[in-house]
């Protein structure tokens, strides 16, 4: 890990924020020295992406950010967000993988949850295990729930010499590059199962990982694929993540460098490189984090519409909600994670006629046109209609000031692309006084209205699994067509404030610069919560606490954080858990005063819970608590409000269309001298993103220069409440 460079007095240092996405790649520079900083001292930066090398599309930003004025010396840190491994997952690019499990239970992937995908199918099939069966091997050895060895193997693992020598024969005919060790029971004798990967190890000469050291907690099926998923991207993210230490070096950024996690925070690229699997969902809950970092205390949906899907995530006072039941496609993922919603509906999505059906139908998505050769609008060569491309149509986009006027569109190609749709769903008829422009006018409507309804079901559904509605949140708009839009999506559901970020366009980048480091661990216990069983709770809740403190000194970070204890609590006979707070406490790394759980209030935070998800509370029911959670974590600065702000100054008008009509719309950018507000119908043209203002909403800026939309005239109480609310 390098080691802090000496700046003279005086000297600004950097923290850069990297976020590769399907279509661009986004750099942001803030100011690495831990102290306070605004939106204005940022310095941004998008190069389209390299889909055959990410590294490489990385390698080319840095180059060009840092010639906008950062000297290499000064850059503290570089924090990276990829999802290289989720993509290798998804499309099945991953290691060759061998398993090595308890006797009895080598279907532990084919019987997974014993649930069929879809429960009224009856033609459903069950998704392909993660391995083949043929690639699952068995040892005698297993473990009781308190950790004692089951099994009658000699080793210190329950493994005598002779059948780990009989295991090694038999996993060097199935020829894997890597191998998991998921043991019954494994969770609760960790050393043990290491000790059994470590010696497997040593006589394969491959990578072997063990499922208790990944995530060990009660699960047998969720625990296992985990090990699984982390093995088979453990060659790819090791090879991308020495590409990148690589490519850092030839441009003589001797720096630290921290890679973002599933769980909204960052850990340094060692620790990544020991576990890779935490990185996988890192891309989405970018965003997310640098939401909760620059809005604290806030209820916020997140809607960041990049090329390819937009990500909805939820914050509630200002945290990230998180979930231990995500999926990678059809596997399951039970760490920790952003709780954030894709749906296949972004500027890149595919605008085009299913023809499945008796009669033909639009349809958004999810195909994308990805980067290359993007939406037709980009006349780079691709000939199908994108969401972008409805835009540009609409009026919304200017071709000539996109991006700033650094990517210049095509028009005509657009509105060609959209003709064509019409005519596929006319059934190839085009009638002789209906021109291109007047075809393309029906699909562009057409096609914004599917989008919104889409990602409005999405976003109600999301919200509904927390007992929640629409309403009360301010919506938080990003990525290149979050801002573009968002309000319209915000018709669609109800809601009445809209924030558009001032970087939106590479607000997941900013997420990686100021993502906290952070660590989750978790214990299963499976007790019951009260008072008798106090002492025990606080001592498991006390190691839990040491494990994660002990890992934050690893991490080379000096800043004061908080340490988050928590448990997955249920009645005694219910199937689902709610995972309530036990307790904060702050940490400077170096300890804290002894622990003491108090019993009552956490009863009390259960039932309050337990009445807004269920409806219902039973103070007579025994609650239990199944899994002890810990979580350390530690800011990078704080964001702090900007100075001297923005105003709206006009530039012209054009005619848009987002609801079926056409309407004259004001077009403004951003300055310093201008008007405090601008009433829909208008359109405000930025460097990163084009934010519309449709009719009955208005505009207004901070002094960060964030965007405010509020369904209303300017100053009426929605729009003071989203003032308030923010801070």
């Amino acid at each position: 890990m390098s080691s802090p460079v000496a700046v003279p007095a005086g000297r600004r240092r950097w923290r850069i924020g990297i976020d590769v996405g399907g279509t661009f790649t986004d750099l942001v520079a803030v100011p690495g020295d831990g102290a306070s900083w605004s939106p204005a001292d940022a310095i941004t930066h998008k190069v389209p992406s390299t889909p055959h090398d990410p590294s490489e599309g990385v390698e080319t930003g840095l180059a060009q950010l840092l010639a906008r004025g950062i000297a290499v010396e000064d850059v503290a840190a570089v924090a990276h967000g990829t999802t290289i491994g989720l993509n290798a997952i998804l499309q099945g690019r991953v290691a060759r993988a061998a398993l090595v499990t308890s006797a009895g239970h080598r279907d532990v992937l084919q019987i997974a949850r014993a649930r069929m995908p879809r429960s009224f199918d009856l033609h459903a099939t069950p998704a392909r295990p993660i391995v083949p069966r043929e690639h699952v091997l068995e040892v005698a050895q297993r473990f009781a729930a308190d950790g004692a060895a089951v099994g009658d193997g000699a080793g210190a693992d329950g493994v005598d010499d002779a059948e780990l020598g009989r295991l090694v024969e038999r996993l060097a005919a199935v020829a894997p590059e890597v191998v998991a060790v998921s043991l019954v029971g494994g969770y609760a004798a960790r050393d043990a199962e290491q000790r059994l990967a470590d010696r497997l190890a040593a006589a394969l000469d491959v990578p072997v990982t063990s499922a208790a050291a990944v995530w060990p907690e009660a699960g047998e099926y969720e625990r296992t694929t985990l090990a699984l998923l982390d093995a088979q991207i453990t060659p790819l993210m090791t090879g991308y993540f020495t590409a990148l230490r690589e490519r850092l070096s030839r441009l003589r950024i001797d720096a630290r460098v921290y890679i973002t996690t599933s769980n909204g925070g960052s850990v340094s690229i060692e620790d990544a490189i020991r576990r890779p699997v935490q990185t996988v969902l890192s891309g989405p809950a970018g965003g997310v984090s640098a939401a909760a970092t620059a809005w604290p205390g806030t209820d916020m949906v997140t809607v960041d519409m990049g090329g390819t899907s937009s990500d909805i995530g939820v914050l509630r006072g200002g945290r990230p909600v998180l979930t231990t039941t995500a999926t990678v496609g059809p596997h399951p993922l039970m760490t920790p994670v952003v709780e954030v919603s894709a749906i296949g509906a972004g500027g890149g999505s595919v605008v085009s006629a299913d023809r499945s059906g008796a009669r033909p139908v639009l349809r958004v998505g999810p195909a994308s046109v990805g980067a290359v050769p993007g939406p037709a609008a980009y006349g780079a060569g691709g000939t199908q209609p994108a969401l972008t491309d409805a835009y540009v149509h609409a009026g919304v986009i200017d071709p000539a000031t996109f991006l700033g006027g650094t990517f210049p569109l095509r028009a005509d190609l657009a509105t060609a692309a959209l003709a064509r749709v019409a005519d596929e769903l006319r059934d190839g008829e085009v009638s002789g006084s209906d021109p291109g422009p007047a075809r393309a006018d029906g699909v562009t409507d057409a096609a914004l209205r599917v989008a919104s309804v889409g990602m409005a079901a999405r976003l109600r559904t999301v919200l509904a699994a927390h007992g929640e509605v629409p309403e009360r949140y301010t919506f938080v708009a990003f990525g290149g067509a979050g801002g573009t839009h968002a309000a319209l999506l915000a018709d669609e559901v109800g809601v009445r404030r809209v924030l558009v970020p001032a970087a939106a366009g590479t607000f997941c980048a900013l997420g990686a610069a100021i993502a906290p480091i952070r660590r989750d661990v978790a214990r299963t216990v499976r007790t019951v919560v009260g008072e008798q069983n106090a002492e025990a709770l606080t001592a498991a809740s006390a190691g839990l606490e040491r494990e994660v403190l002990d890992w934050l000194r690893t991490q080379d970070v000096a800043a004061a954080g908080t340490v988050t204890l928590s448990a997955d609590l249920r009645y005694a006979g219910q199937p689902t858990t709610l995972e309530v707070v036990l307790a904060e406490r702050p940490t400077d790394g170096a300890g804290a005063e002894p622990l003491r759980l108090e019993i009552e209030p956490v009863l009390r935070r259960f039932a309050e819970q337990h009445e807004r998800v269920h409806g219902f509370v039973d103070p007579t029911a025994t609650v239990r608590a199944e899994t002890l959670r810990a979580s350390v974590s530690v800011r990078l600065g704080e964001v702090r409000p900007g100075h001297g702000g923005a105003a709206f100054v006009k530039t012209g008008a054009r005619d848009v269309r987002y609801d079926g009509t056409p309407r004259p719309a004001s077009v403004h950018t951003l300055a310093q001298d201008g008007e405090a507000s601008v009433t829909g119908p208008a359109v405000i043209e930025k460097p990163d993103t084009t934010v519309l203002v449709p009719a009955g909403w208005t505009a207004t800026t901070d002094d960060g220069g964030n965007l405010h939309l509020v369904r209303g005239p300017a100053g009426s109480g929605a729009e003071a409440a989203t003032k308030n609310e923010e801070g």
